[in-house]
């Protein structure tokens, strides 16, 4: 295989890179938007059976049971949180225990991994 050749592959990689990466970014914004037009029409709907007093009902549309319900969703446990929770633990512990939250939180960030990798970025 000469150098003409393997530019030209070259040249075609990064041309379907370059669409499918655009591709990507389409459908993003796409799904973005469908996600925010289905937020407002659920936010109606469940404004409607609350007003109504029917949000124990049972939609029955094309094969699908629709309901209303609650989901519980625990929030990111992320540093600053944990710390939080670890000095609230801490406090309630008996009078004169060490408070090792910055020992623990050190220990950690310290211990972390992180993964590499190399990646195109089109800018």
């Amino acid at each position: 295989m000469d150098l003409q050749t393997t530019a030209n592959e070259f040249a075609d990689i990064i041309r379907n890179w370059v669409h499918f990466d655009n591709l990507v970014a389409g459908f993003t914004r796409q799904i973005s938007q469908a996600r925010a037009a289905k937020t407002k029409w659920e936010t109606t709907a469940l404004e409607y059976l609350a007003k109504t007093n029917m949000l124990h009902a049972v939609i029955q549309i094309t094969g699908s049971r629709i309901t209303a319900h609650t989901e519980k969703h625990t929030t990111p446990l992320t540093l600053t949180r944990l710390e939080d929770l670890l000095h609230d633990y801490y406090s309630k512990k008996a009078p004169g225990s060490p408070d090792e939250t910055d020992a623990i939180i050190k220990h950690i960030r310290s211990n972390r991994i992180y993964v590499s990798k190399t990646c195109l970025k089109k800018n």
